[in-house]
């Protein structure tokens, strides 16, 4: 009987999980939602070994199918993260740029009126 039991806490737990992701995923927060992934995941090798009947090989292969399907959307926006322009530790060197010198125009402005004929 406790087999039963901690199978159904490792599977409220691993549900949980991946609520907490789907929130994260909507909330685009990458870095959270692949800790969570990785413990749900880590959990559900856990559960794998412990199915015992039919009901159980369908719960394990309908979080099976869910973690990875979540694990999709999290590789999506991993990807779609912008990548970093300036390395870690270096300080970033700002140049300045010399004003550009223009000639000073010392010349009146000549205004020319055409007439038409």
């Amino acid at each position: 009987m406790s087999n039963v039991a901690e199978f159904i806490e490792i599977r409220k737990s691993i549900e949980t999980l991946a609520s907490q992701i789907t929130l994260n995923v909507a909330q685009k927060a990458v870095h959270e939602s692949k800790q969570y992934l990785d413990e749900a995941n880590r959990q559900l090798e856990v559960l794998k070994p412990m199915v015992d009947n039919d009901v159980q090989v369908i719960v394990a292969g309908r979080l099976t199918r869910q973690l990875a399907g979540l694990g999709t959307k999290v590789e999506k926006m991993v990807a779609k993260l912008p990548a970093k322009k300036r390395l870690a530790g270096r300080p970033t060197v700002v140049k300045l740029e010399k004003p550009v010198k223009r000639p000073e125009n010392t010349e009146d402005p000549e205004i020319t009126v055409f007439e038409r004929p």
